[in-house]
């Protein structure tokens, strides 16, 4: 991984990058040159304490971690510690967003209907007024099959759902 490192306070020498490297090879590890747009890491000098913050920008997912200590060597191995740890967390969480499954609604023929008229679940929902913009937005958002909602503008119950390209399609129910 390369990174940027900036001081402030003091000087930085040759040991001390050697020393920040070499911790940095297990964070390294987890990570693919891939996976990483940009590294910078910030070493500031206070009345008391050595600060250090890393800035890691990992195809969007910003992974930001800070430590203090007296020491400087102490600082870097907490920073290089906790920095694995988050890395480690947040590559988990963006592996399981893509490898959840989108749940497809099982195939019903119209002779298995008329066989099962048992209703397994009612539930009642206040039928929303509101523009055709923001019922695609609270879609969007809600990460649903379809969403029923009365358009403001034209006063009818409009219905939006996904198709089977990805893209949005409505339905414009008519009295």
């Amino acid at each position: 991984m390369n990174y940027k490192f900036t001081t402030r306070g003091f000087d930085s020498s040759p040991a001390v990058e050697q020393y920040l490297s070499k911790r940095l090879e297990k964070v390294d590890r987890i990570l693919k040159d891939s996976d990483v747009i940009s590294a910078e890491i910030k070493a500031e000098k206070d009345a008391i304490n050595y600060v250090l913050k890393a800035n890691i920008n990992l195809k969007g997912n910003i992974v930001v971690v800070q430590e203090k200590d007296p020491d400087l060597y102490t600082a870097i191995d907490k920073m290089s510690d906790a920095l694995e740890k988050k890395v480690k967390k947040t590559k988990s969480t963006i592996r399981e967003k893509h490898r959840v499954p989108t749940q497809k609604a099982p195939a019903v023929s119209p002779a298995s209907l008329e066989e099962e008229s048992d209703i397994s679940e009612t539930k009642r929902i206040p039928l929303s007024l509101m523009p055709l913009e923001e019922a695609m937005l609270q879609f969007k958002t809600m990460n649903r099959q379809f969403f029923v909602f009365r358009n403001s503008d034209t006063n009818e119950i409009n219905m939006l759902y996904i198709r089977k390209d990805g893209k949005i399609g409505l339905f414009e129910f008519v009295d």
